[in-house]
């Protein structure tokens, strides 16, 4: 199974980078000078980045009014197909590189780790107006992304910045650049959050019958945090976590989970096989584990077609099984698995918390 390809298939749902390059044209027709930059990339619909202009000698930086004249050189930043695209429109590719040329604009790598930027779509923040500056790459974890006007940036994203030297400091000031803040976690926001999501799952709700469920500890925190995960801030609160501390947590909980499933579940386990329909039970619970399973990967990937990266993320958000994610991240290498199981994990743990207590409600 190949994987990487599979991601490139799932690029816009965010599961894998895009390979950005950058490349020097130069401008041809005279009748380009009519529209300003942000009119062509409105009208032709590119996905690349202006980033500088060399006109009569000068280097400057592009922006969305920017006029571009016959013979000047420009930096486009994209993948290979849409540079070629937008080279094809306006002139010709050249073997020059105006990136190499650091001596008035110059880029850096800086981390996004002030709150006041987060959750704000770039074009809000008027880098250009301000600053003078461009962001021309977003690389958040692994994987790069071309930015966008509405592209919201999320704490530990590193962008890279394009600006004057003498500005540069100021720029990064603006984006924070502090790695040990990234490390760290809000804990007003993350203890707002989690009682909230406790508040929420202790909430009755009623059933015909005079019956009444709960989302509990677990369906309710679920629930909350796809609601602020969604709204991403609440005036000065941010309700994402930085990615490192994510991941960690992450590990950290998927580790905790498994240790407490096998302390609980160990002799239980064992007692059980030693009885007499134990090892029948064990069979018939593998069998529709594994039944189940396999359907699941051979209808969505046979009938549906759907990439086997996407699919063992949602079997594993089926199964709202953290393990079985971990183990599909671990073989793709990439984040297909992720978007699978988040889009499947929710309705199925408060399918199975409403299941069980209609059922419950039933028997009795």
């Amino acid at each position: 199974m190949n994987y990487a390809n599979e991601a490139q298939r799932l690029r816009d749902l965010g599961a894998v980078g895009q390979k950005l390059v950058n490349r020097t044209v130069r401008v041809t027709r005279p009748e380009i000078s009519i529209l300003t930059v942000d009119e062509l990339l409105r009208a032709k619909r590119w996905q690349v980045i202006f980033s500088r202009a060399l006109h009569d000698g000068q280097l400057t930086l592009v922006d969305d009014a920017t006029h571009l004249q016959q013979g000047d050189l420009v930096s486009l930043i994209g993948t290979e197909e849409e540079i070629a695209e937008a080279a094809a429109f306006l002139g010709e590719m050249t073997a020059e590189h105006l990136e190499l040329d650091r001596s008035k604009p110059d880029f850096r790598r800086v981390f996004v780790s002030n709150s006041q930027v987060v959750g704000r779509p770039l074009r809000e923040l008027q880098l250009p107006q301000h600053y003078g500056a461009l962001v021309t790459r977003v690389r958040r974890g692994d994987i790069e992304l071309l930015p966008y006007g509405d592209m919201p940036l999320e704490l530990g994203d590193r962008v890279r910045v394009v600006a004057l030297r003498e500005r540069m400091e100021e720029v990064s000031e603006f984006f924070g650049d502090s790695y040990r803040a990234l490390s760290e976690i809000d804990i007003l926001t993350f203890s707002l959050g989690l009682v909230l999501g406790l508040a929420l799952g202790l909430v009755p709700f009623p059933l015909p019958g005079d019956g009444t469920f709960r989302l509990g500890v677990a369906g309710g925190p679920l629930v909350t945090a796809l609601i602020l995960g969604a709204r991403e801030r609440t005036g000065p609160l941010v309700w994402n976590m930085p990615y490192s501390a994510n991941l960690t947590l992450r590990q950290i909980g998927l580790a905790l989970f498994l240790a407490g499933i096998g302390t609980r579940s160990g002799y239980a386990f064992v007692s059980a096989l030693a009885q007499r329909d134990g090892v029948i039970l064990f069979a018939v619970g593998a069998l529709v584990t594994c039944g189940v399973a396999w359907l699941t990967l051979w209808i969505g990937y046979k009938l549906l077609r759907l990439p086997m990266s996407l699919l063992i993320g949602v079997l594993a958000g089926l199964q709202t099984q953290p393990a079985v994610l971990a183990f599909a991240l671990e073989q793709t290498k990439n984040d297909a698995p992720n978007v699978g199981y988040a889009t499947v994990f929710p309705m199925a743990m408060i399918a199975k918390i409403l299941l069980a207590q209609a059922l419950a409600l039933f028997l009795r």
